[in-house]
């Protein structure tokens, strides 16, 4: 039986849209500049905390490139360091003086032809819809790479790879973003099929791009500055608290995978905590994350179409207190398109719902790295607090940690505790995992005044008989 439909305060108008785009694949301009802020995969080995290189922690690079000739980095660490990287046609060199001395690297990359490295013939649309809340700018969301044709009669579709994603002006077609969700095998040596250094790193933002035809090139830069952002400050230099999240709201977000076989996914998020003292039954502490399918209709033949996915994660009961039944885990279901109803994993989530204050817990070491003011591009009107967090290590790729990167934005006045989400990143997804969500953008947000209906946070009867499908917890 279908679970029963609750009174679900998020309207429907308020899950994000994509417009249909017609238009090719952008392509690099014959030359361009542009500043990049950078995120890593992960932080340092615990051995290496101050490794000579700048692939983790937090970077601002100054981008200049010419087609067929060279590209320039400079790059500067939020902590330590500068490098300066020269990619020619034949070998790329390295100077972390300010370009006096320089010495030939071989860090496994090529001198780039286009955004999409040696994967454009697979580049596709997903559709055209602003980054977040924080501004109407449209952007094109595209993909490479990972999407390998499924077989639609029969069998088991083809193992994915970590999927890249790229976003880029809809009207101006300036690279906006993009997301590696497959990091290099060493932090030392590169993917030459994967776009040269921007590679490195997990999560990139674009601001100040500009292109030139080739007549029109600036000569190749022949001096060191150290680059910049207007608006960014590194650390928390305005003392920002750590975000609490609302115990009684709703927002919408736009939910990103790193398996290529799907597109981003609408998502509605309620979530609800109650203090301890008001504790009673398990729909006390509840986040109900729903996703919508509308972009994903190509499925396999021979299978039910897919609406929507929902995932129900449960809090822990205060403390000393008995603990009922299913509390502190967490389960998704399907409903398809014919309204049945099939659970995918029930009670055996790793992680149950996360607490209003996880950012504080102190064993993931949530940090602001850096914040940003008004920054035209990135947050206009807006003040931006950066936040890393550790996650769990990735096999033998990052054995120590991972890295989830997260944006806040606190209203005017605000010490940052009810700051608004902005965006939500987790390096190095584990694309075997169902649709790998690595990317959260969010859009409507509110703090209910009256206490979200219970109805909305039950877990499904599909996931408490013995029909529910047992699926494999997450192997990272």
């Amino acid at each position: 039986m279908p679970t029963a439909p609750a009174n679900d305060p998020v309207p429907p108008s308020a899950l994000p849209t994509f417009s249909a785009v017609s238009s090719s694949a952008p392509v690099m301009a014959a030359a361009w500049n542009a500043v990049a802020l950078l995120h890593p995969f992960s932080p340092p080995l615990s051995k290496y905390p101050r490794i000579d290189n700048p692939f983790h922690q937090l970077c601002i690079a100054q981008l200049d490139y010419l087609a067929g000739e060279w590209f320039s980095i400079r790059v500067v660490g939020c902590e330590y360091g500068q490098w300066w990287y020269m990619i020619n046609p034949t070998e790329t060199q390295l100077s972390t003086d300010g370009g006096i001395f320089w010495k030939t690297v071989d860090m496994g990359w090529t001198l780039p032809t286009d955004w999409y490295g040696a994967k454009a013939s697979t580049a596709r649309c997903a559709g055209a819809s602003p980054l977040s809340w924080m501004s109407d700018r449209s952007a094109e969301w595209w993909t490479i790479e990972a999407r390998i044709t499924p077989p639609l009669e029969k069998g088991p579709p083809p193992q994915p790879i970590g999927a890249t994603w790229l976003w880029f002006d809809a009207q101006t077609k300036a690279p906006m973003r993009m997301m590696f969700g497959n990091g290099p095998n060493l932090d030392t040596f590169g993917d030459p099929t994967q776009l040269a250094f921007l590679q490195m790193f997990s999560f990139s933002y674009f601001t100040g791009y500009t292109g030139f035809a080739a007549e029109d090139a600036p000569p190749k830069p022949d001096r060191w500055f150290k680059p910049t952002i207007p608006g960014l400050t590194v650390g928390n230099p305005k003392g920002y608290k750590n975000f609490v999240w609302n115990g009684n709201s709703g927002l919408t977000a736009f939910m990103t995978p790193v398996n290529g076989y799907y597109n981003p996914l609408p998502t509605r998020v309620l979530y609800r905590w109650k203090d301890d003292a008001d504790y009673a039954v398990y729909t006390d502490r509840v986040q109900d994350t729903k996703m919508h399918f509308t972009y994903n209709t190509d499925q396999p033949k021979g299978t039910k179409a897919v609406a929507t996915q929902t995932a129900v994660l449960t809090g822990f009961a205060p403390k000393g207190s008995n603990q009922p039944l299913n509390t502190g885990t967490g389960f998704l279901y399907t409903q398809y398109a014919d309204q049945t109803e099939d659970c995918l994993k029930g009670g055996h989530f790793k992680y149950g719902q996360e607490p209003p204050f996880w950012i504080s817990i102190p064993a993931v070491q949530g940090t602001i790295r850096a914040t940003i003011v008004n920054n035209p591009e990135l947050c206009p009107g807006q003040t931006i607090t950066i936040f890393s967090v550790l996650f769990p290590p990735f096999k033998k790729k990052y054995p120590e940690a991972t890295y989830l990167w997260t944006w806040y934005a606190p209203p005017p006045g605000s010490d940052g505790t009810n700051s608004r989400p902005v965006n939500f990143m987790q390096s190095q997804s584990t694309v075997q995992q169902g649709t790998s969500l690595a990317l959260a953008d969010y859009y409507y947000y509110e703090e209910f005044s009256a206490p979200v209906d219970p109805g909305n946070l039950t877990i499904p009867a599909c996931c408490l008989g013995s029909n529910c499908k047992i699926g494999p917890d997450d192997d990272r």
